[in-house]
C-alpha cells in the first residue's frame, strides 16, 4: 500500500465519516457531555532499523528514512476525555514495513560505511499489526481554561503510551534463473537463532512498542475534528528486519534446515556477492563479521491524519458565530 493508495483511502475516509455523522442524526445516538470520540487514522509510515539508509554511518533517525519504502498505515481509535486537557486512547493499526540496502545512496567503494551497507544487499518486508493504549495531554487547553478564555479551536497535544505489535519478516530471494520470490525469514535462522553453536535464542514475532509523539487538533464542526500527529515507536525487538548480529558459518544451515530451506538461507543470509558490480576483492561479509547492530532495537514512525467524531450531544451555538475561534465547553 503505497502513497498513491494513501490519498485514495483518505478520500474514502472522509466520505465514511460524513455517513457516520448523518447516521447519528437519524438514530439520535447520545452520551452525556460528549466525552467520547471515535476516529479513523491514515498516513505514511517508515521503518528505521539495520537495513537501508543514506550516506554516512547508519542510524535510526529521519536521516536514514528511504522514501521508496515508505508505506501507509491505517487504523481506528476510541478516546475518552474526563477533562478538556487530558484523554485516554485505544488504537489499532495495520501497516507495512520495508527496508532495502540497495537504496543506500553512496558514491564510495565498498570499504566505506555506506558502501558496506549497500553491498550487503539485504532486503525485507513485513506486515505490521499494532494495538496500543495512550495518554493525550493538551497543555494549551489547560492554560486557556485556567485563564477563563475558553477552549481553543486549535489544540496541540503530546501523546505517550504502551502497546504490542506483530510482524513477520520476509526476504527477497532470487533463484539461479533470475526469478524472485518472498521467503519467510524467521524459520531460516539466518543468524543462528536457536542453534547450539551460536547460543542466540529465537526471537518472537510479537513484541512491545512504546509510542511517543506530538500532534495538533482542529475542530471543523461541533462534532467533527481533524488532527495531524507524528508518532515514533520504540520497540523491544531488533529482529523486525531479521538483522541484528553476525554472519554465521553457512554450513550450519545444512545441519539445521531442510535442503530447500538451506538453499534459501545461504542466499538470504549473505546476498552480497549477488549485488551488481560488487567488489569481489572486498569481502567483509564473512563468518563472524558484523551483519547488524545488536545494541539498538528497531523502531518505526508514522505521520498520521486523523478524523474523529464526537459521540453524544454537543453545543452548536459557538459555531454559528463564524468569527469565533473558540470551541464549546464540552464538559
Amino acid at each position: 500500500m503505497k502513497l498513491r493508495t494513501l490519498y485514495i483511502s483518505l478520500y474514502a475516509l472522509l466520505l465514511m465519516l460524513s455517513s457516520i455523522q448523518e447516521l447519528n442524526a437519524q438514530i439520535g445516538l447520545s452520551s452525556a457531555n460528549s466525552r467520547f470520540e471515535i476516529g479513523l487514522d491514515l498516513g505514511p509510515m517508515s521503518f528505521l532499523g539495520d537495513l537501508g539508509g543514506n550516506r554516512g554511518r547508519g542510524g535510526y533517525g529521519p536521516k536514514d528514512n528511504n522514501l521508496p519504502v515508505t508505506n501507509a498505515i491505517i487504523g481506528i481509535s476510541a478516546s475518552y476525555y474526563p477533562a478538556e486537557w487530558i484523554g485516554f486512547r485505544l488504537s489499532g493499526n495495520y501497516g507495512k514495513m520495508e527496508g532495502d540496502d540497495r537504496l543506500v545512496k553512496q558514491k564510495q567503494p565498498a570499504d566505506t560505511w555506506e558502501g558496506s551497507r549497500k553491498y550487503r544487499n539485504l532486503t525485507f518486508r513485513s506486515p505490521l499489526y499494532e494495538a496500543y493504549a495512550a495518554l493525550e495531554i493538551y497543555p494549551t487547553a489547560f492554560i486557556s481554561l485556567k485563564n477563563g478564555s475558553g477552549l481553543p479551536r486549535f489544540r496541540p497535544y503530546g501523546i505517550v503510551g504502551f502497546g504490542v505489535f506483530k510482524f513477520k519478516p520476509q526476504g527477497l530471494y532470487k533463484d539461479p534463473a533470475g526469478n524472485e520470490s518472498w521467503i519467510d525469514l524467521k524459520p531460516l535462522r539466518l543468524e543462528g537463532q536457536g542453534m547450539v553453536e551460536t547460543g542466540i535464542p529465537e526471537y518472537s514475532l510479537v513484541n512491545y512498542a512504546i509510542p511517543m509523539g506530538v500532534g495538533i487538533k482542529y475542530d471543523i464542526t461541533e462534532r467533527v475534528t481533524f488532527a495531524v500527529e507524528l508518532i515514533h515507536r520504540k520497540t523491544g525487538s531488533d529482529y523486525i528486519d531479521d538483522v541484528s548480529n553476525k554472519f554465521i558459518d553457512p554450513a550450519l544451515f545444512d545441519q539445521y534446515l531442510t535442503p530447500t530451506q538451506a538453499t534459501y538461507a545461504k542466499y538470504l543470509a549473505n546476498p552480497s556477492s549477488f549485488y551488481p558490480n560488487s567488489n569481489p576483492a572486498y569481502t567483509p561479509y564473512r563468518t563472524g563479521k558484523k551483519r547488524g547492530n545488536p545494541l539498538k532495537n528497531d523502531s518505526y514512525f508514522s505521520s498520521t491524519f486523523r478524523l474523529t467524531w464526537k459521540i453524544g450531544d454537543v453545543y452548536a451555538d459557538w459555531f454559528r458565530n463564524k468569527n469565533s475561534m473558540k470551541c464549546p465547553q464540552y464538559f
